[in-house]
């Protein structure tokens, strides 16, 4: 089958697909994933693109692919066929490149097959495929590793069976509905025309499908229907396969924006303290433009959250590594204070949050809060000696040696860094009021906790005294305790 930008001219566009084409001359089936409609929009252009195999493209053909967006590639093809035809695309540009095969395992655990022939020996194969938990675990790895803005192409050696599969999965996690995704894999068997008559158009008994096309439709269809039924959704078959949440939602984005549900209704989107007019000016122009300032929102918003993301993931891959640490001016007069780091009621039934009638934690004396909001705050001056991977706990070192644990919710083996964000890293040295941890107080609801914040004081053990406020209500930065070293030990 010709290139798709060919096909584009020939026959029209395909329904869901990207009117722009990529003239190469050297490629097989390249194809976008841009376009098909779901219902949260239109899937994004320049993200994904399938092919047959790349091992004879030119170098001219590789540069267009560049120019287009592409930097990294995942090839599905077996072990011996990439010994037979290595990928050229890695000799002649910089990308990224990760060679999984579909078929190189073994086949004894397959969930889905059922033995009863139901879409032919196609389906059956396909079946096996989508058995190989551990590719598709190493697919999404990469998928959801691609960096930012750029395009991967994927590929198989015809870029329809291995490939198409692919290809099902990703449509299908971004809401493609069902037709679509059978058409874009049937699109490799057949002309436009011909696949569109045989699934979107209804039959008047005049047009004949060829029966190796009706085969493909059907086991593609088998495909479908029986994993949707099995696992419930996309996001299910992939749960099952061991592909985190996270990277799940880093493919999703890459390849759908979701639309906020409302563009232009929320206060939020103006800033509190701008004045009167400026709103009118705004609310007046989104009146007139509504289609210009949702698509402008929606790209802004999900610009922000993908950087935020990223950086937040440099930052705690950073923070493992050794770098001198800071030391940071503070006032004599807070040195050996602690001060609150939330508003909120001090509880004074500390057994509530597994401490003991004394306030002797497990981790040391300390005190717990139930927030009025849903962010901490450093207690002192201090520096970040510890962190876990589920971001609702950190410990601290003030500048004269008081350890610290600080935490929100009591039961940290529950989480995986799900509902939290974390501002300040392990090594990063902060002043009091910094932001530490912010939290959503409904997922701490939904995971059976309190939503709470404990302050332990964890050497405790090695001070001469340790005093602790006797208030029943804190605001940030009220003073909760204060401590004393043995004689001679003031740091």
């Amino acid at each position: 089958m010709g290139i798709f930008g060919r096909l584009i001219h020939r026959h029209g566009p395909r329904r869901g697909f990207n009117k722009g084409n990529i003239a190469i001359e050297t490629g097989t089936n390249v194809r976008e994933l841009g376009g098909f409609e779901t219902p949260q929009g239109k899937t994004v252009n320049h993200r994904f693109l399938r092919s047959g195999s790349t091992g004879k493209i030119s170098p001219e053909d590789a540069r267009v692919l560049w120019n287009y967006g592409v930097r990294s590639v995942l090839d599905l093809r077996g072990t011996d066929e990439v010994k037979a035809c290595p990928e050229r695309l890695c000799e002649l540009l910089k990308v990224s490149y990760l060679n999984v095969p579909f078929f190189d395992f073994d086949l004894s655990a397959q969930e889905l097959a059922s033995g009863d022939g139901a879409g032919g020996y196609l389906a059956e194969g396909y079946f096996q495929m989508l058995a190989n938990k551990d590719a598709v675990r190493q697919i999404f790895l990469f998928l959801s590793e691609a960096e930012s803005g750029t395009c991967t192409l994927f590929h198989c050696g015809g870029g329809s069976d291995r490939t198409g599969i692919l290809s099902m999965l990703l449509l299908g996690l971004a809401g493609v509905e069902r037709d679509s995704i059978v058409a874009d894999y049937a699109y490799s068997f057949g002309y436009i025309p011909e696949v569109n008559a045989a699934i979107f158009e209804k039959s008047d008994g005049k047009r004949q499908i060829r029966p190796e096309l009706r085969m493909r439709i059907d086991a593609i269809s088998v495909v479908y229907d029986r994993l949707i039924s099995r696992y419930g959704s996309f996001e299910g078959y992939l749960a099952v396969c061991g592909v985190p949440e996270s990277q799940v939602e880093r493919v999703r984005a890459r390849l759908l924006r979701e639309k906020p549900s409302s563009a232009f209704a929320s206060e939020r989107i103006v800033e509190q303290d701008a004045s009167a007019a400026d709103k009118r000016d705004f609310y007046v122009h989104a009146y007139n433009n509504p289609d210009k300032v949702t698509v402008d929102l929606y790209y802004f918003a999900a610009r922000a959250r993908e950087l935020t993301a990223r950086a937040d993931q440099n930052q705690y891959v950073r923070s493992f590594h050794d770098h001198d640490y800071i030391v940071l001016d503070e006032d004599p007069e807070e040195r050996g204070k602690i001060f609150a780091p939330a508003a909120g009621q001090i509880v004074t039934d500390a057994t509530s949050v597994n401490y003991n009638d004394d306030s002797a934690g497990p981790y040391g004396v300390g005190v717990a809060i139930v927030p009025q909001g849903n962010t901490v705050y450093a207690p002192c001056t201090c520096r970040i000696t510890a962190q876990l991977p589920s971001r609702n706990a950190l410990g601290l070192l003030t500048q004269d040696g008081v350890e610290l644990l600080i935490a929100v919710g009591t039961s940290v083996e529950r989480y995986r860094g799900s509902g939290f964000r974390q501002h300040a890293w392990q090594n990063d040295t902060v002043r009091r009021g910094t932001p530490l941890i912010s939290w959503d107080a409904g997922q701490l609801a939904d995971a059976g906790e309190r939503n709470i914040v404990t302050l332990s004081i964890t050497n405790a053990d090695d001070l001469a005294s340790v005093v602790l406020t006797d208030a029943e209500t804190v605001s940030v930065g009220d003073l909760i305790a204060t401590v004393r070293w043995n004689e001679g030990e003031d740091r």
